[in-house]
Parts: C-alpha cells; sequence; structure tokens
C-alpha cells in the first residue's frame, strides 16, 4: 500500500502533524509508527518524577495509543523502527521490534519526528544495575526501581547542563549525597554568565559536591556500588547517572537528505527537508533563529510542537511559513528560577554584533506584601538601534513573567524605549510598581548604571 502521508515518530512533532494532516486532509491515507510502546509524553518532566514532585510516570503520558485513537480518529503503530530510507523510491524500510521482520512502506508524503538519544559513553556499562541516562518513561521506571529497592547514599551524575542540574536536585531531595562531574570549567555551561555563577553559588550553598573540568575515562562496578576514574583521583557512587546531551535520532536517514554535522536535518520554514516530499520537524531537526536569520539546532518541547503543526499543514496542502524562534528557555534549579531569550552579550559578540546591557535589581512583588524576592533582569541592546536583542533573568520566584515580555520584545524587534515605558502589571501581591524589566529598560535609555 503507498501511504499519501507517513510519519515516523509519534512524540510532539509527529502527533501535532498527523492531528493537522487529519483535520485538513481527512480522506488522506495516513501512517504514524512510533519505535517506543509509550507515545506522547512529557520527557522535561522525569526529573520531578524522580524528586517526587510529580507522583507517577504515568503523570507524564499525554495520550496512550488507545486514547489518540479514540479522540483523534488516528492510528498510532508502536514497537517499529525506521532503519533505512530510500527517498529516490519513496520507500522507508521499517522493522518490527517484537518479530525482527522488516518491510518496505511506500509514501507520497514523509515526515520524520525521530527526536533525538542521548549520548551513550563508549567506557559506561548501561546494563548495569545501578546506571542510568534520563530520557525516556521505561528508563525512568527503571531509575524509580532502583532507587526504591536499593535506597543508595551517593550518586555522581556526569553533566552539568538543564537535566544534570535538574537532577541533581531531584536526587538532593531524596536525601541522596550528589557529586557532579562535569568536562567544562563551569555549570550550566550554554547559559549566559550571570547564569552560570548564580547556579554555581547555589551548587555550593546546597553542599553539593561539584569537580569542572573533570573529563571521566572509567566507570567500573565496585561491589555495591561504582568508582569513577579520572587522570588525577577517582569517585565512588552507589548511582551513576550520564546526562552529557543528545544527538538527532537520524541515522537510518543518513544521506538521502542534508544534514548539519550532528546530524540533525536541515529544513526550510515549511518543515521541508532538501527533498521535496521529505518534511522534519522536533528535536531531529534545525529551526530558524530570527535573530541570526539561519537555522540552529535548538531542540524544545515547545519548538517541537509548533514545527510538526508547521509540517502537518503544509503536507496537507496548505502554505505556512514559521516565523521563527528567539531562544526562550527556562530552567528551575531549587529556589531558583533562570531564564533567557535571544542573545546573551557572549553570543551577540561571537555574531559581531555590538551591544549593550543593563541591569536592575529588584523585588518581584511589593515590598511590603509576605513573600516577596529578589529578581535580577538584565537586557542585552544593539549599541546603534537600541534594539532589544536579549535577555537574562535570576529570579527566587518564577521568572516567566520576566522573560515572556522580554521574548516578545526580542520577536517583535522593540528598543529599549519602547520598553521602558511598557505598561507593566502592578498590584502588590504581583508585582512592584517598578518592574524589574522596565527599570532595566530605563537605566538603558538614561545611561545610569
Amino acid at each position: 500500500m503507498r501511504w499519501d502521508c507517513y510519519v515516523i515518530g509519534a512524540d510532539a512533532a509527529g502527533l501535532s502533524a498527523a492531528i493537522q494532516i487529519k483535520r485538513l486532509r481527512p480522506q488522506a491515507s495516513l501512517k504514524v509508527i512510533n519505535m517506543g510502546r509509550i507515545i506522547s509524553y512529557g520527557a522535561c518532566g522525569i526529573p520531578f518524577v524522580i524528586s517526587g514532585e510529580i507522583a507517577a510516570p504515568e503523570k507524564l503520558i499525554h495520550f496512550t495509543p488507545e486514547s489518540f485513537a479514540k479522540l483523534r480518529g488516528i492510528r498510532v503503530d508502536t514497537g517499529l523502527e525506521a532503519v533505512s530510507l530510500r527517498t529516490k523510491d519513496h520507500l522507508v524500510e521499517v522493522k518490527d521490534l517484537e518479530t525482527g521482520k522488516t518491510t518496505a512502506e511506500e509514501y507520497g508524503q514523509l515526515l520524520i519526528a525521530t527526536g533525538a538519544l542521548p549520548y551513550r559513553l563508549p567506557f559506561v556499562d548501561y546494563h548495569e544495575e545501578g546506571v542510568f541516562h534520563v530520557h525516556t518513561i521505561e528508563g525512568l521506571t527503571r531509575i524509580l526501581a532502583f532507587l526504591e529497592k536499593t535506597k543508595p547514599r551517593t550518586a555522581a551524575i556526569i553533566g552539568a547542563g538543564n537535566i544534570g542540574l535538574e537532577l541533581a536536585e531531584a536526587l538532593k531531595k531524596r536525601g541522596i549525597d550528589v557529586l557532579i562531574l562535569e568536562l567544562l570549567p563551569e555549570p550550566a555551561a550554554l547559559w549566559p554568565a550571570r547564569i552560570r555563577r548564580a547556579v554555581a553559588k547555589k551548587i555550593e550553598e546546597k553542599h553539593i559536591r561539584f569537580f569542572p573540568g573533570t573529563a571521566v575515562k572509567k566507570v567500573s562496578k565496585n561491589g555495591r556500588g561504582f568508582v569513577l576514574e579520572t587522570d588525577e583521583r577517582s569517585f565512588e557512587a552507589e548511582a551513576v547517572f550520564t546526562v552529557v546531551g543528545t544527538a538527532p535520532a537520524t541515522a537510518f536517514c543518513r544521506g538521502e537528505a542534508d544534514m548539519t554535522r550532528n546530524g540533525a536535518l536541515e529544513v526550510d520554514r515549511r518543515g521541508r527537508t532538501s527533498d521535496p516530499d521529505v518534511f522534519s520537524a522536533g528535536d531531529c531537526a534545525t529551526v530558524y533563529h530570527r535573530l541570526l536569520k539561519r537555522n540552529v539546532y535548538y531542540p524544545l518541547g515547545s519548538t517541537a510542537n509548533k514545527m510538526g503543526r508547521v509540517a502537518g499543514i503544509n503536507m496537507a496542502g496548505g502554505d505556512v511559513v514559521f516565523p521563527g524562534i528567539v531562544g526562550t528557555q527556562i530552567l528551575k534549579f531549587f529556589e531558583l528560577s533562570l531564564a533567557k531569550t535571544g542573545l546573551s552579550r557572549e553570543e551577540a559578540e561571537k555574531e559581531g554584533i555590538k551591544t549593550k546591557s543593563s541591569v536592575a535589581r529588584r523585588l518581584d512583588k511589593s515590598r511590603y506584601y509576605p513573600g516577596a524576592v529578589p529578581v535580577e533582569v538584565e537586557l542585552v541592546s544593539e549599541e546603534e538601534s537600541g534594539k532589544i536583542v536579549g535577555a537574562v533573568v535570576v529570579s527566587g520566584g518564577n521568572a516567566v513573567s520576566f522573560i515572556d515580555p522580554a521574548a516578545v520584545a526580542v520577536y517583535a524587534g522593540l528598543t529599549i524605549e519602547d520598553l521602558g515605558w511598557f505598561d507593566s502589571a502592578y498590584a502588590p501581591p504581583y508585582a512592584p510598581v517598578w518592574n524589574a524589566l522596565v527599570s532595566a529598560a530605563l537605566k538603558a535609555v538614561s545611561n545610569e548604571d
């Protein structure tokens, strides 16, 4: 059978696309496959299940294949892995993971929404009980079973990026002594300097043992736990977690469409790859950046949903052009709410953009209202035009209320003066008279220190 539309991957991007195809072309033959048995889940919530803040892994699942078929009228076949692609013949080879049998499926249009896979360190045996990476619901179930069964007193985390930091907090909340080993010289290395400093201070405050500039070379079993060896010394822990990044899950289609060096499929702003009948979206694909005016690899669930929607509409015959992202993200680390949008001063400098920054430190509510906490906002603006190109927020409350308006300003190309007179909401329980975002903008306009 030749399928009009064939979707590989049944999470954020794949299902968003399938919904649009079904809505706009209800008579089209549509097939959706997924390698895992569990579809449509919030992987970003995994650390919060480990900490106990979310009650159970099932809470992260948005749809099952059965509920999705009932609600949307779209069948999802699971346990099927795409193993090769022949775009010239419009064929994808699919392996049934239960039987081992492979079949060639013919498509009219194809969406690749296979996401990303965690990097596996070559010197780590991931089959060993007590060794984990943090990526899937199945993996989460294994982690929880181990923690309940063995009740480890110590855990080593290799990697101090977003997931590594969230995992450190989660394990600490379970009463586990946490050790973080990071190859780079600072934690949260991809974040702006202001956030890196705040994270480093919080790590010290929470008595997490942190070793930057440390390359683990070997992990071996030692009785109840493990030994992690570097060139200089060794560390012991009863559980080991590796969170050193992910790579696009695109090995099966290499050579069939243009890719970046890391394996992400290059797509245009309609979600189409270099092959006109093949689309891609989500963590396996690039996305257009409005400020940089080029494609970047920026894997986030929010972007995956949007690009999946765009690709699905265009596969169904529509014509939607994605306006692009500005790189907005937020991270919780203990009491800190950390966020950025646009370009940091470091990033702008690498792009040859001359900038200046202004910083305001305020409370997030009126000072006399109970629960008011400090917030620090840095605005980055283009030196010549005054156009806002980025913002950084470090807050003890919820940074969303500051970073989202800043993201709108960056997205819309507003200037510092525009934002300085922004009509922000005020009421003592929610915000002070002088919003930190507005204050930072006005300081830049008047050249205050």
